[in-house]
């Protein structure tokens, strides 16, 4: 373990908008308005798949307040990929900015503004639209009938929109040496984001040449590069800002309102202002995508681990969106070593809600299949399915089946240390009941992710701007999710230059302003951006030991943060001053660029105590336990709080969460937040965060990633336990269709 010494990094510390978010003053985006603005709405369709005969809009006209529409007809009729990914073969165009051929319900038919918000809404409801109705298909069997219809023919004869197999090894063979062979299907469904923030867009393009747009987004430079080819200007007269965000977890990284609200202005010569509804932030908004997964396993008898193989299927709604990438990266999440592997993955279109990024991207469905299928595994050899996994986990050195990326930390037997401590205590002071009507047992789960996108395609910049007074400017083109990055990249850059972080002020992901960075997604910015940070405070002190060296004459050389100039020593703030003040001084910027070859795979353990009420039929969840290994925590307190969040997340999606279709309306029910049911606080276990004392030598002082890694062993450790506790195999989520799902006892 290399010597860690830190002053800044590893600390906890207050997120620096802190107080602006608690006391109000944080400044969203539906928070702002400029001069002229107008409000607009989506007239969407209801149907899941339908064409559109007629418009009318004579009674919309006649609202007072009503301003203008924009209609199908008047905008480019371009097909595009609204995924806020670097340009790349896997993002196949088949969406319109608005269309008169809905495939899902939600999907955008025209846009009217009018004076007021509640002009809007009663204008949209007078639009008249006239429909020819189709035959939707939701499921991935139906999509998958030899007589089913493409949905995009331009791309493919059949609903299978992309393919991927990876292999290692020989799993036919894998499996005839197997002392046992088990086999299991699964089915994970959709699940909505539900950030507390509704997708929400302002632009300004009302000269028709400068395009200006405030939104909610991860990948602001994407988004420029995409707008850009839709509206027919260049990428420099296109300004995208990103104000406070209210949680992303994935929607933010596509595009949705803002080409609509761009057209719009030009055409009315007004900024226009788009916010989602609630009822659209669920019908209308990405979801992540439902998947089914029939997998094989086989192994010895003494628990080594032989072969994988995974037949794999994504539900990607009508749109292709995120489809084929999330499908490349689950290929690449087995985190253990076993001579033969097989990933053979489908992407598949229905008329189910568009799928796209989401936390945990590509790797949550089929870790879910996996670690269940682990835990069988135990069951059936009679092994402890702690020791199972460490017994078959991939070690320091080791790669990943299909994956030549060597893995150059691992701390997974310190996570698991930490979470049976917790385990012993908790037991030690509530014991296990098992009386006949009530039963309470553990369950567990591995999980991994990684620091980047594991297609390598993670791309960041930063740079410096010294102040005379030792301060800095710290630019980054990252945006602030909500996860606290901002806060982690000033305490990189504090450390990194020796200062106080109450000295570095950060600006982040206005593309007018800030250095390009990819977006924030594939948990990179502790990583990758993370890097580039470091990189630019180091050529600070490159830039400034050169010049000092100019103007004294001298060699200077550099130890512990200060420079030694002959018998003299001064610290940063000194040296910047003599640089930027002497008759012959300069200024001093440093920047860093970092594009990943490898993205450090972080791990974690979670266990999970639940009990089964036999005479009911219901389950509970008493505790839940995470321990990760992220290298050096930059933030323990952000760390911790992405641990808590990703659990709390993680137990919707097994208990409760559900996107539920009226199969005679043939459109989705789960419209508000009393149908699609997130967890309250007292739906949750009493959530207990660890942290592995660990130190990844390619990151950042030694960082790793925590944000998507925290909820992926979450479905998996309680389906596991309420399996043990009911003696019932468990295949499929939410579990509230199986069990009735009882609220923890708070105290």
């Amino acid at each position: 373990m290399m010597e860690r010494n830190f002053a800044v990094v590893g600390h906890p510390v207050v997120r620096l908008e802190a107080k602006e978010k608690l006391t109000g003053q944080a400044v969203y985006t539906d928070d702002m308005a400029l001069p002229g603005m107008v409000y607009a709405a989506v007239v969407r369709s209801p149907y899941a798949r339908a064409v559109v005969t007629g418009i009318d809009l004579s009674a919309a006209e006649s609202v007072p307040g009503y301003v203008g529409a924009l209609l199908p007809d008047e905008v480019p009729d371009t097909l595009y990929n609204c995924s806020g990914n670097p340009p790349s073969a896997l993002l196949l165009k088949d969406e319109k900015i608005l269309t008169k051929e809905p495939k899902c319900a939600g999907d955008r038919i025209l846009c009217i503004a009018a004076e007021t918000p509640e002009a809007c809404r009663e204008a949209c409801e007078k639009v008249i639209l006239e429909y020819r109705l189709q035959s939707p298909f939701f499921t991935i069997d139906e999509a998958l009938k030899k007589e089913t219809e493409p949905l995009q023919p331009h791309l493919s004869e059949d609903n299978v929109i992309w393919k991927r197999e990876v292999k290692e090894g020989d799993t036919g063979e894998g499996f005839k040496q197997s002392d046992i062979v088990i086999e299991g299907s699964f089915f994970i469904p959709p699940m909505q984001h539900t950030a507390i923030e509704p997708t929400v867009c302002i632009c300004d393009f009302s000269d028709g040449r400068e395009l200006t747009i405030w939104s909610n987004s991860q990948t602001v430079f994407q988004e420029r590069r995409i707008i850009s080819e839709l509206v027919g200007i260049p990428e420099s007269r296109i300004r995208i800002v990103k104000p406070a965000v209210g949680g992303g977890f994935g929607a933010r990284q596509q595009l949705h309102s803002q080409p609509v609200a761009a057209l719009l202005s030009r055409k009315l010569k007004r900024p226009v202002k788009i916010v989602n509804s609630r009822e659209e932030e669920l019908t209308s908004t990405v979801v992540r995508h439902g998947a089914s997964a029939s997998v094989r396993l086989g192994a010895m008898n003494d628990g080594s681990m032989t072969a994988f193989y995974a037949d794999y299927k994504l539900n990607t709604g009508p749109y292709t969106t995120h489809g084929p990438t999330v499908l490349c990266a689950g290929a690449r999440k087995f985190q253990y070593a076993l001579p033969h592997y097989f990933f053979d993955g489908r992407c598949v279109l229905t008329n189910h809600a568009t799928a796209g990024a989401f936390r945990g991207y590509g790797n949550m469905q089929l870790a879910f299949a996996r670690e269940v299928m682990i835990d069988r595994l135990a069951l059936r050899l009679g092994l402890d399915p702690v020791e199972l996994r460490l017994k078959n986990h991939v070690a320091v050195g080791g790669h990943f089946p299909g994956s030549e990326q060597s893995v150059t930390s691992c701390e997974i037997k310190e996570c698991v240390r930490l979470c049976l401590e917790k385990r012993e205590e908790i037991d030690a002071a509530e014991g296990v009941t098992d009386d006949g009507e009530i039963t309470q047992a553990w369950g567990v789960a591995f999980a991994c992710h990684g620091s980047g996108p594991s297609s390598k395609e993670g791309l960041s910049s930063a740079v410096v701007n010294v102040n005379s007074d030792g301060s800095v400017e710290l630019l980054v083109g990252s945006a602030d999710i909500g996860q606290g990055s901002e806060t982690m990249l000033s305490q990189i850059a504090a450390e990194t230059l020796g200062i106080p972080l109450a000295e570095v002020s950060i600006t982040a992901a206005d593309t007018k302003i800030t250095p390009y960075d990819t977006g924030t997604f594939g948990s990179s910015q502790t990583f990758i951006c993370g890097t580039a940070v470091r990189r630019a405070c180091l050529d600070v002190y490159e830039s400034l030991k050169k010049l000092l060296s100019e103007l004294s004459g001298e060699m200077v050389s550099l130890c512990d943060r200060s420079f030694f100039i002959g018998k003299d020593k001064l610290d940063f703030r000194a040296a910047v001053k003599l640089a930027m003040f002497h008759q012959r001084g300069g200024v001093i910027i440093g920047r860093g660029c970092y594009k990943a070859d490898a993205c450090p795979n972080p791990f974690s353990v979670c266990m999970v105590k639940a009990e089964y009420h036999r005479s009911i039929n219901a389950v509970r969840l008493l505790h839940l336990i995470e321990a990760v290994d992220v290298g050096t925590p930059i933030n323990p307190l952000t760390v911790e709080g992405q641990i808590e969040g990703g659990a709390a997340q993680g137990v919707g999606y097994t208990l409760t969460e559900q996107i539920e279709i009226n199969n005679i309306a043939k459109k989705p029910l789960s419209t508000d937040l009393l149908h699609y049911k997130i967890p309250l606080a007292s739906d949750l276990p009493r959530i207990h965060a660890l942290i592995a004392d660990g130190y990844e030598p390619v990151g950042p002082c030694g960082a790793k990633s925590v944000g998507e890694l925290s909820t992926v062993p979450i479905a998996p450790a309680i389906v596991n336990a309420v399996s043990r506790a009911s003696g019932r195999e468990i295949s499929r989520l939410p579990l509230c269709e199986e069990f009735l799902v009882l609220p923890n006892v708070m105290e």
